[in-house]
């Protein structure tokens, strides 16, 4: 994902919990990660007018409120709240969700269904990935949950944006402390350390350095001119060209430790890309915000502890355990046991295996969730929930953050016809998925916005499952079953010999989603004549074939901001860029224009206009089976308090455990 801010694809987006710059895989699961990401955006297009509204409607400046120094007073048994949960840390970023009777410690065990091996953000373009990262750092500025058109500063003090909307002026706090760390290399102990206007300066050459696959980061910062620091809290970035999403990129500028990444100033900058890629130092993660990465125990998982000289109010528990559970079912019996304490549920496992009275439905219906968590939460304050039940279900709208789809590698000669694309579209019997393996939790998608997005235009509707209208397109297309063997077949070089319709769907192992859905897929082209093969993978070796086209098709989904720039994943700049998110190799004169004048176009209603031009190309073009974007599943223990669905989605970090119930 100067005063307001904002979220993305989402899945995405949403709650920004980190300094999200791009769209990142998700895995088809209802993770943890997709959850907290999760948002509701009804009101979307007219939180884009007003946010443009503000970044080009003159001079403007926000000041944040005094914080404690990182030496002093946030390290308290109870930090000084007054009577309103706020205190000293009003000024604080969403500090209005505190509660003054929380009580402080314990801890929080999540599950995560697999790393990828990498832990550095930058270069590691998914969504675990990224998570691990937000829970050691801090953003410069966050949307408040409740009231999205509001930026508020965490690592700003203040922030300045010039008439023009051209030029952001950012002041930072004083006493954000870099963690200490053993470095894994040398092994020596480094201090804590003062993060200062050169750990963004750093962030941003590292993003120009052309050596490194970050074209996903670049994307959103090509009309950047320059960032230059003024001093040691303060610096500016000026932007060439006016950007619609310039505010939120602005603001979610990532601070990053040089003197972790780059501590031998000898290194060129392709020494340094080669240690950025490469380095021991991605199984760790340094951080400025409220817990300190201690270890990762490679298949078990990561454990946090509370950084004692954070700068912001004091985080509720003390350590924070993410487990790696590939399997959903064993982390539903580690939920039951004991062993985490919330887990995103799949579809089957909401409807089939978690049932009243052990767990209490606490969001019956989706369009009150925020209104039903938040009275739930107050009956709780009061003691009048009933005790017959030991965890608390949450069901929330992600189809604005979220989305799920088949892709196709475009440079296979077997999806180059845009007749083909569309008729594999109509052999997915997305109704019956949605049905029989979502229980209808989400919605169907027909092109590269979520249905909950202005940018969605709803006269576009989703092919239809249609397996007589696909074969009718597959014979327009060229493809027969001349020798009567059931699959079809078709001279693709023009050299006289027929190649059979086949090719392999990549899925992530882990997924049993999408395990499910792609059996049901595979019956239906076997039946129109097409030998689909079902390739599970590790997620690792799924990112390696992505990166370098090495693939037929794939089923992933996207995550991202508030406000969608499809350039990053649908550019043809992109499409033959190694490393770059138009993994399928799209390519679309028409498209490329209506991306490039969409990106400048700051008035919401006539960008919406544009991208809706945009969508109709993708949709008609179909290098993706769009197939839904989900509804956000989760449980968690009855021990938390402070539990809600805000505007933009569920946050545990705001909830807290009585002292009675913690454990340790």
């Amino acid at each position: 994902m100067g005063n307001k801010q904002g979220c993305l694809i989402s899945l995405f987006f949403v709650l920004v919990i980190t300094n999200l710059v791009g769209l990142y895989y998700i895995i088809d699961s209802h993770s943890r990660f997709t959850q907290a990401m999760a948002q509701n955006t009804e009101q979307l297009a007219s939180l884009q007018g007003e946010l443009n509204r503000l970044a080009s409607g003159g001079r403007m400046a926000v000041r944040g409120g005094d914080v404690a120094s990182s030496q002093g007073g946030a390290d308290t048994d109870k930090v000084a709240d007054g009577g309103n949960g706020q205190g000293a840390f009003a000024g604080f970023a969403n500090s209005e969700f505190r509660q003054p009777q929380a009580e402080f410690g314990g801890r929080k065990a999540f599950n995560v269904q697999t790393f990828s091996g990498n832990l550095n953000s930058i270069v590691r373009n998914e969504a675990t990935t990224s998570y691990v990262w937000s829970i050691c750092n801090d953003d410069l500025a966050v949307r408040n949950k409740m009231r999205p058109l509001e930026f508020e500063p965490q690592l700003a003090q203040s922030w300045e944006i010039s008439e023009d909307g051209l030029t952001y002026t950012i002041h930072l706090r004083r006493g954000v402390m870099w963690h200490p760390f053993v470095d894994p290399v040398t092994k020596k102990k480094i201090p804590a350390k003062e993060m200062t206007s050169d750990d963004y300066l750093f962030y941003w050459e590292t993003v120009q350095n052309k050596d490194l696959p970050l074209d996903h980061i670049r994307v959103y910062f090509k009309d950047v001119k320059e960032l230059t620091v003024i001093d040691r809290y303060t610096f500016r970035v000026i932007w060439a060209n006016p950007y619609f999403k310039s505010l939120e990129m602005t603001l979610g500028l990532t601070a990053l430790p040089r003197h972790y990444y780059r501590p031998d100033p000898g290194w060129d900058d392709k020494e340094y890309a080669a240690q950025m890629r490469t380095s021991v130092r991605n199984q760790f993660v340094i951080g400025n915000g409220p817990y300190r990465f201690v270890e990762w125990k490679k298949g078990e998982g990561i454990r946090f502890v509370r950084f004692k000289d954070y700068y912001g109010p004091r985080p509720y528990s003390d350590e924070i355990i993410l487990r790696e559970i590939p399997d959903p079912s064993v982390a539903l019996v580690e939920l039951k046991k004991g062993g985490i304490d919330q887990l995103g549920l799949s579809p089957e496992q909401w409807v089939k295996e978690s049932k009243e009275p052990e767990f209490k439905v606490v969001t019956p219906e989706i369009k009150t969730a925020v209104e039903d968590s938040l009275k739930w939460s107050e009956l709780k304050e009061s003691g009048k929930t009933p005790d017959d039940y030991r965890f608390e279900k949450y069901q929330y709208e992600t189809a604005s953050m979220a989305w799920y789809y088949i892709g196709y590698n475009l440079k296979n000669k077997l999806f180059a016809d845009k007749r083909v694309r569309q008729a594999l579209t109509m052999l997915t019997d997305r109704e019956r998925i949605l049905k029989d393996v979502y229980y209808g939790f989400g919605k169907i998608m027909a092109g590269p916005f979520t249905p909950n997005s202005p940018y969605c235009d709803p006269e576009v509707k989703p092919f239809a499952f249609d397996p007589q209208k696909a074969k009718e397109l597959l014979v327009e297309a060229g493809w027969t079953d001349t020798d009567k063997d059931g699959i079809l077949e078709k001279d693709l070089d023009g050299d006289g010999k027929a190649e059979n319709f086949s090719y392999s769907l990549m899925i992530a192992s882990t997924s049993e989603n999408a395990r499910k859905f792609s059996a049901i897929i595979q019956a239906d082209m076997k039946k129109a004549g097409i030998d689909m093969k079902i390739q599970p993978l590790e997620w690792s070796v799924m990112i390696e074939r992505l990166n370098g086209r090495a693939y037929d098709a794939c089923t992933l989904g996207w995550t991202g901001t508030l406000e969608s720039d499809p350039y990053q994943i649908w550019h043809g700049s992109q499409a033959d860029l190694k490393e770059s998110s138009n993994h399928v190799s799209f390519k679309n004169a028409e498209a490329d224009k209506l991306i490039e004048l969409g990106r400048k176009t700051l008035d919401p209603q006539k960008r919406t206009e544009i991208f809706r031009g945009f969508y109709r190309i993708v949709h008609e073009e179909q290098p993706y089976t769009f197939l839904l974007a989900p509804v956000s599943l989760r449980t968690q223990s009855k021990r938390f308090n402070n539990s809600r669905v805000y505007t933009l989605g569920m946050d545990d970090s705001f909830e807290w455990v009585a002292k009675a119930l913690q454990i340790k």
